[in-house]
C-alpha cells in the first residue's frame, strides 16, 4: 500500500479528461492565455485529471500527480507542452485556486509479486496479438521495467484508453490492487480480439 511521505506545495494544473500517469508523459495543447509565464523546461506542477466542473471545487485528499515540464513549444494561437510524470500525490490543502499543499504517496511494495508477473505476460500477449509496429520496441520495455509500480503505471497508460478506465486504475494507489484491475481489462481486450477474429478474421480494440 502507499503512504504519504512528505508535504510541500506546488502549482495545481488541471487535465480535462486525461490522466498522467507516473514514469510516462503526456502531450497537452492550450491557449497561451492558460500557460504561466512562470512555466518553463524543468518547472513541475500537480497535474489534476478532471471530468466536470465539480472537480474543480473539491480538492482535498484528491489523488494527483507531480510532473516535471519537458518541453514548452509556442506555436501561433497555442503552446505545446510536453509532462512527464513523476510520482502520485494528493492533495491535503487547497491554499489558492492552483496552488495547493500536498503529500507525496511512497510505494511501499515494490518488489514483483506473482501477479505483477503473470500481469507482464499477459500484457506480451496482447502486444502479440495486436502486432502493432512497435510491438518489439514495447515487450522490450516491459521486460526492462523491474518495478511493480512503473509496470503497472506503463501498461495502463498504454493499453487502457477510455478516460473512465484509466481514471479508476489511476486512482488505486496499490500496485497490487492496480495489476488485479488491469487484468481484468487486458483479458477483456484479449477476448474481444479473439471474438473479432473468429467472426470476421480481423483485429479490432478500438
Amino acid at each position: 500500500m502507499g503512504r504519504i511521505q512528505m508535504s510541500d506545495n506546488s502549482r495545481l494544473f488541471f487535465l480535462k479528461k486525461k490522466v498522467l500517469f507516473p514514469h510516462c508523459t503526456l502531450d497537452v495543447t492550450l491557449k497561451k492565455s492558460e500557460i504561466s509565464s512562470s512555466l518553463k523546461t524543468g518547472s513541475t506542477l500537480l497535474a489534476l485529471p478532471v471530468k466536470n466542473f465539480f472537480d474543480f471545487l473539491f480538492l482535498k485528499s484528491r489523488i494527483a500527480t507531480l510532473a516535471e515540464v519537458v518541453s514548452i513549444e509556442d506555436q501561433e494561437k497555442s503552446t505545446k507542452m510536453r509532462l512527464k510524470g513523476i510520482s502520485r500525490v494528493k492533495i491535503q490543502k487547497a491554499k489558492k485556486f492552483h496552488k495547493v499543499e500536498y503529500g507525496e504517496i511512497t510505494d511501499t511494495s515494490a518488489i514483483l509479486t506473482e501477479n505483477i508477473k503473470d500481469l507482464k505476460l499477459k500484457a506480451q500477449q496482447l502486444i502479440f496479438l495486436i502486432n502493432v509496429n512497435e510491438s518489439d520496441r514495447l515487450i522490450e520495455l516491459i521486460n526492462y521495467l523491474i518495478d511493480s509500480s512503473q509496470i503497472t503505471d506503463f501498461i495502463a497508460n498504454y493499453f487502457i484508453l477510455d478516460f473512465k478506465s484509466r481514471l479508476s486504475i489511476y486512482k488505486e494507489t496499490d500496485p497490487e490492487e492496480r495489476s488485479r484491475m488491469l487484468m481484468d481489462k487486458i483479458d477483456f481486450l484479449i477476448k474481444r480480439i479473439d471474438n473479432s477474429r473468429n467472426s470476421n478474421g480481423k483485429e479490432n480494440i478500438q
